[in-house]
């Protein structure tokens, strides 16, 4: 996941719990009754799970690139300061 996927998950995590919270929220205001809340609420956090959760290749749009690696430059061969240090 780059970094755009991680925002544009971390966004529809937030606003899907906001929704069905709101959306819970106001029709258990009017029923009187909290477990309406909870319910809906509970639906956003699985849906949300299942859609920000997994690495799916929408948040794959923007891949990172990384540098090229840099050759040994000691001239020995191949022997790196490591190899050297331990002699």
């Amino acid at each position: 996941m780059d970094y755009q996927g991680q925002k544009l998950s971390e966004n529809l995590f937030y606003y899907i719990i906001l929704l069905f919270g709101s959306i819970g929220w106001v029709y258990g205001y009017f029923l009187q009754d909290f477990t309406y809340v909870f319910y809906s609420w509970s639906v956003g956090v699985v849906i949300s799970i299942v859609l920000c959760v997994p690495d799916w290749p929408i948040y794959n749009r923007h891949p990172i690139k990384w540098l090229e690696s840099i050759p040994d430059r000691s001239g020995e061969g191949g022997v790196s300061s490591e190899t050297k240090k331990s002699k």
